[in-house]
Formats: structure tokens, sequence, C-alpha cells
């Protein structure tokens, strides 16, 4: 079999990693903390919610038991602006998470894609497979709802597809 599977993979993730990136960057600063409409959509928590998921399930966080106490603004669901970081700040946080994120996307082979998934995270399918396709899945979603904001405020979206 050809690893092909695994690249692109690989590749998908790149992209979205990058239109999250961008998303950041271009949202204005004055912006980052302020709620569009519910006060869950915080851009900064929607984004912080993606870096804690990707550490959570491509860096292996989900094995750590103690993981969610671990994080550097507390849970994402009850984070408020008052807790959570600046731009700047994410961008570090994020930045270190994707790195590890793209450390252990390199071990994928397409015969580990159709190893079955850990008991903990049988909700996602039966394969690893079914994990990276709802991660990929998880990003798309909350990266559009980014851009939506990013829109509201009068800027064009991001989106990488090269």
């Amino acid at each position: 079999m050809s690893i092909s599977i695994a690249n692109d993979i690989r590749m998908q993730y790149k992209k979205s990693f990058a239109t999250l990136k961008g998303i950041v960057e271009a949202f204005p600063d004055e912006k980052w903390l302020v709620a569009h409409g519910d006060e869950y959509y915080i851009p900064c928590r929607i984004a912080y919610h993606l870096a804690v998921f990707i550490a959570r399930h491509l860096c292996g966080g989900f094995l750590d038991a103690d993981f969610t106490n671990k994080l550097p603004y507390g849970n994402w669901m009850e984070a408020t602006a008052e807790i959570l970081p600046s731009k700047d700040d994410f961008f570090v946080y994020l930045d270190g998470i994707l790195v590890q994120a793209e450390d252990a996307l390199t071990n994928i082979t397409d015969g580990s894609l159709l190893e079955a998934v850990e008991a903990e995270r049988t909700w996602f399918g039966e394969s690893q497979v079914g994990v990276h396709t709802y991660c990929l899945r998880e990003i798309a979603a909350h990266t559009g709802e980014l851009n939506k904001m990013l829109i509201e405020n009068g800027l064009d979206d991001i989106w990488v597809f090269r």
C-alpha cells in the first residue's frame, strides 16, 4: 500500500492549521476578546477551543487524565474574556501545540490509520481514520465560525486551499 492516504491527511491538517493561524492574524485586536452575539462566540474562546482540541486529540492529551486541569486558560467551555489571552499570548500557545501536532502527524502511516480507535475515543469511529476525519471536521466547523466573525467585522475570510 502506498503512503498517499497519510500524506493527504497531513496535507489537509497543514492547510487547516494555516487557515486557523491566518484567521487569528487577521482578527482585529480590539475584537479578539469581544463576544459576537452570544458570549460563547468570543473569537479567542473559539480559537482556544481549537487549540485545546488539537492538543487533546492530535498531541495525545486524551491519555492524560489531568489534561483539562493543566490548560493555561482553564476549560475552554468556561473561559471568559477576562481570563483568555491576548492574540500575542495565544499565538505562543497555538504555535507550541501546532509544532507538537505536526510532529505527531509525521508518525501516521496508511497502516496506522487502519488501527482501532483507543477505548477512550470510540465515539470517533472504529479506526484512526475516523479520529482524523472528525478532527478535520471540528477544525473546519470552528474556522467557519471564526471566518463569519471576520466577515461581520468587514474583513475577508481566510481559507488556505493551496
